[in-house]
């Protein structure tokens, strides 16, 4: 029961990993910003929500003020808390 526990921790750390990779390249653009905020829209009133929320608003101003690589960092956390 032991080594299951830790296989599935190694495999959801991969797939994590996996997925923060393919979300870096994600473009900062009004379109994703919109995606991610209708996932958070989805999501069950809790912190992670809050957090979700929090970061694409972050993103969006980051967008609105044309710092891409800040818009980029927010949109991925705000991303990774929706899953």
């Amino acid at each position: 029961m032991k080594t299951f526990g830790i296989v599935v921790g190694v495999t959801l750390i991969s797939v994590i990993a996996a997925q923060a990779q393919q979300l870096q390249t994600r473009e900062c653009n009004a379109s994703n910003i919109a995606f991610v905020a209708e996932s958070i829209g989805k999501m069950v009133h809790s912190k992670q929500k809050q957090t979700a929320s929090d970061e694409i608003g972050a993103a969006s101003e980051a967008m609105a003020q044309g710092k891409d690589e800040e818009c980029k960092d927010h949109l991925l956390k705000a991303t990774l808390q929706t899953k």
